[in-house]
């Protein structure tokens, strides 16, 4: 995975191949600013009926910081085939991204700009390491990618889940409280990641007879081995928010099910912390603040949209119509993020 990211990296977001080299040679307690995100969630008590996964959207600020163009003509840009005609909405949506990050780290200066440490860290190391200030605006794209492409399908299959199963609901707002969250992400994550890829570092052949090419980019079909019902049982098209508790994950701990289980690129892509750690900040912030209700009184659950290589949740085929109402008892209770 760490080849496929410093590989295929500059055909995604547009670096050099000296930057390339860089990046694959080293591949081996913050206080941050929480007081806009709370503006985002009191406009929801103004809402009567929203969709869901357009609100998540907001939620994220996927829009303001991650043009869909981009998003959206990713299998393309990958390609690297002439671009700016193949995909010409994605190429200006990536090159006026990659160059407002550029204009803002040729005016950083260490110790006096405010940005976040993870910021600060990586413009130390690569200027450490020669990558100039347009590579290093282009390299914040592909973190951009990692951290929130699949944070907003996320959190909407996991809201679907929840909300629809009162019981559930329940249970993990006790489990809140007592800071001890259900593990309903995990089988999020099984149910709904789509596909993975890989970089082939020698020729390889599979199975006496598939000939993996070095060089070559292998996509791993993620939705299968996440629903097989020889490693998973034979209810693995269901989803059971209760599989990955420790009482119930006996069924769990065979080596086909470790092996099978890689969603978002899981261990080795940085990414799935940041994911992991957005989806259910803010999966358990709705939760505590908020119910959310189907506009008919009975939920739908979209089937996924297969979109780009980047994004291993797809997003729905079709938006949500949902009602969100703030809980009763909880006015006088102040709410917000704060990142440490």
């Amino acid at each position: 995975f760490d080849l496929f990211t410093a590989q295929l990296g500059n055909r995604i977001i547009g670096h050099d191949e000296a930057t390339v080299q860089i990046v694959q040679h080293n591949l081996n307690g913050e206080q941050g600013p929480g007081q806009e995100a709370s503006t985002y969630f009191d406009a929801l008590i103004k809402d009567n009926e929203v969709d869901l996964f357009a609100k998540m959207r907001d939620y994220v600020q996927y829009e303001g910081y991650f043009p869909r163009q981009f998003d959206h003509n990713l299998n393309v840009l990958i390609l690297d085939v002439a671009p700016g005609i193949l995909a010409p909405k994605g190429n200006r949506a990536r090159s006026e991204l990659a160059d407002a990050f550029q204009q803002y780290l040729e005016n950083y200066v260490t110790g006096q700009a405010p940005s976040y440490t993870m910021i600060r860290a990586r413009y130390s190391t690569a200027t450490k390491y020669g990558v100039t200030p347009w590579n290093q605006g282009r390299l914040e794209i592909g973190i951009l990618l990692g951290i929130l492409v699949n944070t907003i399908p996320s959190s909407f299959y996991m809201l679907v889940h929840i909300y629809s199963d009162p019981g559930l609901l329940q249970d993990i707002r006790d489990e809140l409280e007592a800071t001890a969250p259900l593990n309903v992400l995990g089988e999020t994550k099984r149910s709904f990641c789509g596909a993975g890829a890989r970089f082939v570092r020698e020729d390889t052949l599979l199975d006496g007879q598939y000939l993996l090419k070095k060089g070559m980019v292998v996509q791993i079909p993620m939705a299968s081995m996440h629903s097989t019902p020889s490693i998973w049982g034979p209810d693995a098209r269901e989803f059971r928010p209760r599989r990955f508790l420790k009482q119930n994950a006996a069924s769990n701990e065979s080596k086909a099910a470790l092996t099978a289980y890689q969603p978002y690129g899981a261990p080795t892509c940085p990414g799935w912390h940041f994911v992991t750690l957005e989806v259910l900040a803010l999966t358990a912030f709705m939760i505590l603040r908020f119910d959310i209700e189907p506009p008919h009184d009975e939920w739908s659950k979209p089937e996924p949209k297969q979109e780009s290589l980047a994004t291993n949740v797809f997003p729905p085929k079709e938006d949500l119509k949902a009602r969100i109402i703030p809980r009763q008892g909880l006015d006088d209770i102040g709410w917000d993020f704060i990142m440490k």
